[in-house]
């Protein structure tokens, strides 16, 4: 699928990408850049992230995620 980003820097989800992912209208969208690429994220509330990090799993996450950004810096 193709889609073209607007005068305004916006750009449009294909409706059978934003059905199958579950974004509908007033999705609040987080842009990530990894390893080079765009991902595009759903920005969760504080409900919905709540129980998600149980049993320690937050700081191998968080450690995970410093060590992607650090070899992205370093380059």
């Amino acid at each position: 699928m193709i889609t073209t980003v607007s005068p305004k820097g916006q750009v449009t989800i294909p409706e059978a990408l934003s059905a199958r992912y579950g974004f509908p209208p007033g999705t609040k969208l987080v842009w990530l850049e990894r390893d080079g690429d765009l991902v595009l994220r759903p920005l969760l509330s504080v409900e919905q992230l709540r129980g998600r990090f149980q049993g320690g799993a937050l700081s191998a996450t968080l450690l995970e995620e410093r060590a992607r950004d650090r070899k992205h810096e370093d380059g």
